[in-house]
C-alpha cells in the first residue's frame, strides 16, 4: 500500500511540474534542434555571394553599403577566376557600391572550368544589364545600370574599353586593370573618368602611357601601381589602392 501511494505521489509531483512549465517534456528535451522562425541570416560585411540570373550564368556579389546605390561591375581576366579578384578588393570597394561579377562566355579549352570574353560587346552589354537588374530585384537595391563603374582586368580591361566606346553613356568610369592595349582617348572620350594600374613585377608602360594620353586629352585619369604584384595578381596593398582607384572615378 506504502509502494502505490509513493508511485502515485512520483507521478502527480511530475505532472504537476510539467503543468506549471507548459510544454511537454519531450518537447523541452528537443527544443535546442527545433526550427527557429526569423530573418534568414546576414551575410558577413564583405562576403561574397551568389545570385542567380534568369537565362544566364549566376554572378558573384558583394552587397555595397546601404547609402551607395551605384553597380560595380567586375569583368575578369582571360581564363581567370572571378572570386580570386574579389576576395583580393571586393570588400574594401564595397564602400563604393555593389561588386557584381560576371564570368565570361567563351570556355577555355586548356583551362577547364574557366572562361573568358566573346568579341560581340552588345552580347557583354546585355549580359551586363540583365545581372544589374537581377541582382537589383535579389537584394532589394535600386541599382542604376545608367551608373555602372566598370572594373577590367586584362582581357576584362580591353572589354570594358570596348563597352565605353559602344555605350558610352553607360560605362563613363571605367578601371582598367593590366589592359594588354594602350588605353585609347578616341575609345574613351565620353568617359567622365578613368584609372589604369598595373603590377610592380609586369611591363606597365602602356598603363601609364595610356593616363597619360587620356589627360592630356581632358579625361581625368590616374595610373597607380601594384606593390609586389604580377599579372592578375594585385599584391599585399591590392585591396587599399583599389579602393582608391575606384573612389577616383566613382566621384568624377
Amino acid at each position: 500500500m506504502r509502494r502505490a501511494a509513493l508511485s502515485f505521489f512520483r507521478f502527480a509531483s511530475s505532472a504537476a511540474l510539467v503543468g506549471l512549465v507548459g510544454i511537454p517534456r519531450c518537447a523541452r528535451t528537443n527544443d535546442a534542434h527545433a526550427p527557429r522562425e526569423g530573418p534568414p541570416p546576414v551575410a558577413a560585411r564583405g562576403a561574397i555571394e551568389t545570385v542567380d540570373v534568369p537565362g544566364d550564368e549566376r554572378v558573384l556579389v558583394v552587397e555595397g553599403s546601404a547609402r551607395v546605390q551605384r553597380p560595380i561591375v567586375h569583368l575578369h581576366g582571360m581564363c581567370a577566376d572571378p572570386r580570386s579578384d574579389l576576395d583580393a578588393w571586393g570588400a574594401a570597394a564595397r564602400e563604393h557600391g555593389t561588386v557584381i561579377a560576371l564570368v565570361g562566355d567563351v570556355p577555355c579549352p586548356d583551362k577547364p572550368g574557366t572562361t573568358k570574353w566573346t568579341d560581340d560587346v552588345e552580347a557583354i552589354d546585355a549580359r551586363v544589364v540583365a545581372a544589374v537588374g537581377a541582382v537589383g530585384v535579389a537584394r532589394a537595391r535600386s541599382l542604376d545600370d545608367a551608373e555602372i563603374l566598370v572594373v577590367g582586368s586584362s582581357m576584362g580591361a580591353a572589354r570594358a574599353e570596348a563597352l565605353a566606346k559602344k555605350n558610352p553613356s553607360r560605362y563613363r568610369r571605367l578601371v582598367l586593370v593590366g589592359s594588354p592595349r594602350t588605353p585609347s582617348p578616341a575609345n574613351l572620350e565620353g568617359a567622365s573618368a578613368v584609372a589604369t594600374l598595373a603590377g610592380e613585377r609586369e611591363p606597365q608602360q602602356m598603363m601609364r602611357s595610356g593616363a597619360r594620353l587620356l589627360s592630356e586629352a581632358g579625361t581625368p585619369a590616374r595610373f597607380w601601381e601594384l606593390p609586389g604584384a604580377s599579372h592578375g595578381e594585385y599584391g599585399a596593398e591590392g585591396a587599399r589602392i583599389m579602393s582608391d582607384a575606384i573612389a577616383f572615378v566613382a566621384t568624377r
